[in-house]
């Protein structure tokens, strides 16, 4: 099946309520699938390292599995590694996933994740971009989808990245948007970043029983002690 691009501006009935009030969200966004995802106020982003340990891709996989087992949609960037394992986990138990790109709908990155995102597709999710279909992306492409990544969710899920990672975008964005961070608390070898985040007085995630709680928060008006570092 072939899915078709729409445009959604702001002011739409179908833009993103969660982007309206933030600074820095696109006047226009391109879209393909079920935009309406984003409206749901039940997401969470699950994001991280593209080169990751196998113990960070199994949790990955679980907490996309049991998110989309909980109802929630899982949101990220497409990206290899931990976000890839956080999708296939959703959508193997009949989960929605949308994917925020850094380039136009027309240049899925990376390429071997265009199946992927038929997938996505197929499953009833989403497929969303800020730039025109036969954009490319550049370096500070993926900064800008980093914000969106965290936007869009309730929460963000950290399972595996270094200090100086991308994934750590994300984070600061999320801070800045006050959003409910977590992170994958465990012996990592490029762990610098969990660490980081651990220390600073954030939820650790030790296990699935930790894993469902924090995705129950997610959902619940309660006070969040927030990270404070940047």
């Amino acid at each position: 099946m072939t899915y078709q691009i729409f445009k959604c501006a702001k002011g739409d009935m179908n833009y993103p309520k969660a982007f309206s009030n933030l600074k820095g969200m696109p006047d226009l966004l391109y879209y393909k699938g079920d935009i309406s995802l984003l409206n749901t106020y039940n997401s969470v982003a699950i994001v991280g390292s593209r080169e990751c340990s196998d113990k960070s891709l199994s949790f990955s996989s679980e907490a996309g599995e049991t998110a989309a087992k909980m109802g929630l949609v899982v949101v990220n960037g497409l990206a290899l590694g931990c976000d890839t394992a956080a999708i296939v986990g959703a959508l193997r138990c009949g989960g929605k996933c949308v994917a925020i790109l850094p380039g136009g709908l027309n240049n899925i990155v990376p390429k071997s994740n265009e199946n992927l995102a038929k997938r996505i597709l197929d499953a009833g999710g989403c497929l969303i971009s800020e730039y025109a279909p036969n954009v490319p992306p550049k370096k500070y492409t993926y900064v800008q989808r980093d914000k969106l990544q965290s936007a869009v969710s309730q929460g963000v899920l950290v399972v595996e990245t270094k200090i100086d990672g991308g994934t750590m975008h994300t984070v600061e964005a999320a801070i800045k948007q006050r959003r409910k961070i977590a992170a994958y608390a465990a012996e990592l070898e490029r762990k610098s970043g969990n660490k980081y985040l651990l220390d600073s007085g954030n939820l650790p995630i030790t296990d699935l029983n930790g894993l469902k709680d924090y995705y129950i928060s997610l959902g619940k008006d309660m006070e969040w002690e927030q990270l404070s570092f940047l």
